[in-house]
């Protein structure tokens, strides 16, 4: 049987067919490889970019940290008066931000906020197609969401690496805030140029506003500026900031937020910008004296919580009297160059008496051209200026002001260093003069007599209780001012006699909150004694004289007011130290590189500068005087005697004394009968009458011979004994009536007060009453 034989070419047929079956095997295989590769890298970038962010989420508690925000100081009537920053913003609460500003953003910036979830599908593809079609990347698509993960979080650059990072970050600000907690942190970081960030400093730089105030047309322009400040900025371009303004509106009407009549009328609305500053100069209106506090705010804080941290600085200062004395130096150093004097630089400091509370503060004629403080850091010569401490301690150890002083030349042996031999400025000399004259003609060589027999010692104990805190040497020449002393140290002295006596600690900061109103430090006034009552109204009297008819007389302004002028030898250095009974003020001119000014004296420029700006920085003060105090006599003396006057005196003469340096004498030597015997003086109590119940205050009155000498001693007597509770001198008036009102410090139970009045007449006869009366109230509260 014959064998089947395969059929031809069979077995090439088969392979045939199965070659293609292995060939698209291949292919799938290397599709897969290639598609795996792609995933790989693709994956890889993923991955790359998801620990990136995943590290940045990580980091989001940053949602809940307080943004940057500028210090700022306010003035004692709450007004801003400076911003210290690195990002100058205030926070301000979602709810004080206009809803038509809230809507304005909206429109402009992301109308679907309120829909999506943190990113806009749609808002997405609009920009890809933008970009494709402008073949860069023009348009990020960003909603508000976005821009505040890109704000808090990311740079600023255009990459895919950015954008997938601002996406996801996005999501998680979504997932952990509220669409109004997101809308808040936003319009607070959002910049607007000009060195404002937040809706809060873009109110303040544009229109001069908070941001609780702003309108329909305003809010439209600031939603504008957003999308680039420097281009939309009004103060930059007007004319295309309304065009933006335009586009918002109609956005904001499109959507539904406004009326089209209201577009259309906020459109044509007159837009009134405040003038163009940076937010970084915001009400920087006393540089020098922030340049004071900014030290000590340093110290305590560190540069971060100053610049960053939002601290409220409230000071003492008074924007209205820093203005005028703004005012008065620019005029002052005007006037000085129109003449030719060669006044460079200038100093003003001005405070409040009773509580050290400085109000103004010129440290230079300019502080964009000098920084440095001359108010607090310059120590300079103040000339006659010193008296003031060295009469001061004369008055202290009982010299009266009519002691006579001797006005001849001197010359002072000094061992191991040079003779020294005070001279006067004018070269003249007065012989005998009496400590007032010598005080308001400001005679040098009385004041170093006056020095010597007191000792330097004592002067510099003085200085140091008035509040002199720079080196002083005990040196003769040290009566004429040769020590150096700041301006404000100066003023402090003043303060001290202003004030009676006693001594407040200059004072500029009241408060220093943090950004949430936390209370970090507080201060109070800090006083103390530096003289007693009676010294300090006796050199106030003294000093009064001075601007009444002495070397200050262009400083007089019309009430009430004492000062010093102060000239050093060689005219490098000029002053004027006053005070009224409200305010102490000191001028200081002079120029930084110390050469002499041409005769400048300080009854010249320091004393106008130092006028023109009490007179207005008064203006709205009482006129007021010093009241004696007790202890203090006001008489009248005989010039010449200087006893007690007479009617006899043919020049009697006002003056002052502590008790203890009155004249307790008449002058008998002119117009007196030889012999006869003295009419007694009379004297007759009209009030209090005796065992009256009276409660306290109460006026002590009566009549006596015209110009007698009449003591008025209460004694306090209650269960625990007697005590000397007031005692005061004065002179009878022409008609022969006398008055004191009597306010005790101390009111105790059951309290009689046992009065003795005498008066001694000008013939030296004495009368003495007493009466006694009793304090119900007092009495009532002892039952």
């Amino acid at each position: 049987m014959a064998q089947k034989r395969p059929l031809p070419d069979s077995g090439r047929t088969r392979a045939r067919r199965s070659r293609p079956r292995r060939s698209s095997w291949t292919a799938i295989i290397l599709l897969l490889v290639l598609l795996g590769l792609v995933l790989l890298v693709g994956g890889g970038v993923a991955l790359g970019v998801a620990v990136a962010v995943g590290r940045q989420i990580h980091d989001v508690s940053r949602l809940y940290t307080p943004p940057i925000q500028a210090t700022r100081i306010y003035g004692q009537d709450g007004e801003l008066i400076a911003s210290l920053f690195r990002e100058n913003r205030q926070i301000v609460p979602l709810t004080e931000i206009p809803p038509v500003l809230r809507q304005a953003v909206l429109a402009i910036e992301d109308e679907r906020f309120f829909s999506h979830r943190g990113v806009d599908p749609r808002g997405i593809a609009r920009a890809l197609w933008r970009n494709l079609r402008e073949g860069e990347l023009v348009e990020g698509g960003s909603t508000i969401t976005q821009q505040l993960a890109r704000n808090l979080f990311l740079s600023q650059e255009r990459l895919v690496s950015r954008k997938v990072a601002e996406i996801l970050l996005s999501l998680e600000i979504e997932r952990r805030l509220t669409k109004e907690e997101i809308l808040e942190r936003y319009l607070n970081q959002v910049y607007f140029g000009h060195g404002a960030y937040g809706v809060e400093m873009a109110a303040r730089i544009y229109f001069g506003k908070q941001v609780k105030d702003v309108t329909l047309p305003e809010a439209a322009l600031l939603a504008g500026v957003i999308r680039a400040p420097s281009a939309y900025s009004p103060h930059r371009n007007l004319a295309l900031a309304r065009e933006k303004q335009a586009l918002v509106l109609a956005r904001m009407a499109a959507l539904g937020y406004v009326s089209t009549q209201e577009a259309a009328a906020a459109r044509s609305a007159r837009i009134v910008l405040a003038p163009p500053s940076n937010a970084g100069l915001v009400g920087m209106r006393a540089p020098y004296f922030v340049s004071m506090i900014l030290a000590r705010l340093l110290e305590t804080y560190g540069e971060d919580l100053v610049y960053s941290g939002g601290l409220q600085v409230h000071t003492t200062l008074d924007p209205k009297m820093q203005a005028a004395a703004e005012k008065a130096v620019r005029a002052g150093i005007a006037g000085a160059a129109r003449r030719k004097l060669n006044v460079g630089q200038a100093a003003l400091v001005s405070m409040d008496p009773q509580t050290g509370a400085i109000r103004a503060m010129i440290g230079g004629v300019d502080f964009a051209t000098s920084q440095f403080n001359r108010a607090w850091q310059a120590r300079r010569q103040p000339g006659s200026a010193f008296k003031i401490f060295v009469y001061s301690t004369a008055i202290a150890q009982g010299i009266p002001p009519t002691r006579i002083l001797e006005d001849e030349p001197i010359t002072y042996k000094i061992r191991g260093a040079p003779d020294w031999t005070p001279k006067n400025y004018d070269g003249k000399y007065s012989g005998p003069v009496t400590l007032r004259r010598a005080l308001e003609r400001s005679i040098n060589i009385p004041a170093a007599r006056m020095l010597v027999e007191l000792g330097p010692e004592r002067v510099i104990e003085t200085a140091r209780a008035m509040g002199i805190e720079s080196p002083l040497q005990p040196h003769l020449s040290l009566a004429l001012g040769s020590a150096d002393v700041t301006p404000l140290e100066m003023t402090t002295a003043a303060a001290t006699l202003a004030s009676g006596g006693l001594r407040a600690q200059p004072l500029a900061i009241l408060k220093v909150t943090d950004s949430r109103g936390k209370v970090l430090e507080e201060h109070r006034p800090r006083r103390q004694v530096g003289l007693s009552p009676e010294v300090a109204y006796v050199i106030t009297d003294l000093l009064k004289g001075v601007i009444e008819r002495g070397t200050g007389v262009a400083a007089g302004i019309g009430r009430p007011a004492a000062g010093k002028t102060g000239t050093t030898d060689d005219y490098r250095n000029a002053w004027f130290v006053g005070y009224t009974p409200h305010l102490a003020t000191t001028v200081w001119v002079g120029n930084d590189d110390n050469t002499p000014m041409r005769r400048v004296v300080g009854g010249m420029v320091p004393s106008e500068i130092w006028a023109a700006f009490m007179r207005e920085a008064t203006s709205q003060q009482p006129p007021g005087d010093w009241a004696p105090p007790e202890g203090v006599v006001v008489t009248t003396v005989c010039a010449g005697t200087w006893q007690l006057a007479t009617p006899a005196c043919p020049h009697p003469r006002r003056e002052v004394f502590t008790r203890s340096a009155a004249p307790t004498r008449y002058d008998l030597t002119v117009g007196q009968p030889a012999g006869g015997s003295a009419e007694p003086t009379p004297l007759a109590v009209s009030a209090p009458a005796d065992g009256a119940l009276l409660t306290p205050p109460f006026t002590i009155e009566g009549s006596t011979a015209p110009g007698a000498m009449v003591t008025i001693v209460v004694t306090a007597e209650g269960a625990g004994g007697g005590a000397r509770a007031a005692e005061v001198s004065m002179q009878s008036g022409a008609a022969g009536r006398f008055a004191y009102d009597f306010r005790p410090s101390y009111r105790a139970p059951g309290t009689q007060y046992v009065i003795t009045i005498t008066a001694v007449g000008l013939n030296g006869s004495r009368a003495s009453r007493t009466v006694t009366v009793t304090d119900p109230a007092a009495d009532q509260q002892g039952r």
